[in-house]
């Protein structure tokens, strides 16, 4: 990045990690009963409890969590140096028994199945975003260049518009901006930064980071008519709800409120938020509540990660 600020973020540890990996779980289990839902429509009072979603059992969490686990495991025993064929194996092996994929997801995996093929030559949905976390994790702020290849090259395996390219590369910026402590202010101007530069990059028309410049500078409003789950959507809302946070829980809370892609949108906050913190268990209300994933998984990738980080430190 340039024109740093002079602050110069704290080290991260496995707990930051960790932390960040429960928090976005949270948030997906917060979402999950409301996803889809108008700002009208979503109870404020009734989100804590957590109620159940059709036949899903109360507080599971959404192929979110699933694909963010997966990315960073796979991360970690790449040791960052990512094959696109192996991550879409894996992908393929563990979609299946994902609640709430994605169509664009299940495309991109019936199409490498079906005829090899790596990349995606379309999809502007949220599905690279909500996985890119762990690109911001594994990589300490001064290797932008190399968190921005990884979460690309992962990214187009499913999705190929470069606005979900693009999305997703803000969510690992800042997410390696939130873990090394930065002020929420510079996380998000951070996230601006390189969607700036990228845009660039693809040449693509000032209009279509509109929402997010808004959303960063508190003139958006998002509205009913903007809720679809597109990937520059939700990163908006993401930059919204960050840009006056005041607790972990309660912007988790209004992310939900939000209504649209809900899982996704608190997840991604919480994981922001969460990373920030060693423990998020006092601060999460509901957590006692939320299915999580193995304790052993989520301890085993956060010093993965941690470990992958300290190696790309100067």
């Amino acid at each position: 990045m340039s024109d740093r600020p002079s602050f110069d973020g704290v080290a991260a540890t496995p707990q930051h990690v960790r932390a960040g990996i429960v928090a976005y779980a949270a948030g997906d289990a917060l979402g999950v009963p409301w996803e889809g839902r108008t700002p009208e429509e979503v109870r404020w009072e009734a989100l804590e409890a957590l109620p159940a979603r059709g036949d899903w059992p109360r507080g599971a969490t959404s192929d979110d969590t699933e694909q963010l686990l997966l990315v960073a495991a796979y991360l970690v025993d790449a040791n960052g140096q990512i094959d696109e064929w192996d991550f879409l194996d894996r992908l393929a092996t563990a979609l299946p028994k994902m609640r709430g994929a994605g169509p664009t997801t299940q495309a991109a995996v019936r199409r490498f199945l079906t005829t090899g093929e790596l990349h995606a030559t379309d999809g502007s949905s949220i599905g690279a975003a909500m996985r890119a976390l762990p690109f911001g994790w594994a990589t300490p702020v001064v290797a932008a260049m190399h968190r921005r290849e990884l979460t690309t090259r992962i990214s187009r395996t499913t999705h190929g518009a470069p606005e979900a390219i693009i999305s997703a590369c803000v969510v690992a910026e800042m997410a390696a901006w939130a873990i090394e402590q930065y002020p929420l202010a510079t996380v998000v101007a951070a996230g601006i930064q390189e969607a700036d530069h990228l845009a660039r990059l693809y040449a693509l028309r000032p209009a279509a980071l509109q929402p997010l410049r808004q959303a960063a500078s508190g003139e958006w409003a998002p509205s009913t008519a903007e809720m679809a789950p597109h990937a520059m959507t939700t990163v908006a809302s993401v930059l919204y709800v960050l840009r006056e946070a005041m607790s972990l829980a309660t912007a988790m809370k209004q992310a939900v409120a939000l209504g649209g892609d809900t899982d996704t949108t608190a997840a991604i906050v919480g994981g922001i938020l969460g990373c920030q913190l060693q423990d998020v268990t006092a601060d999460i209300p509901w957590l006692p509540r939320v299915l999580l994933p193995e304790s052993a998984l989520i301890e085993a990738t956060a010093t993965g990660l941690q470990n992958l980080r300290q190696s790309l430190c100067p």
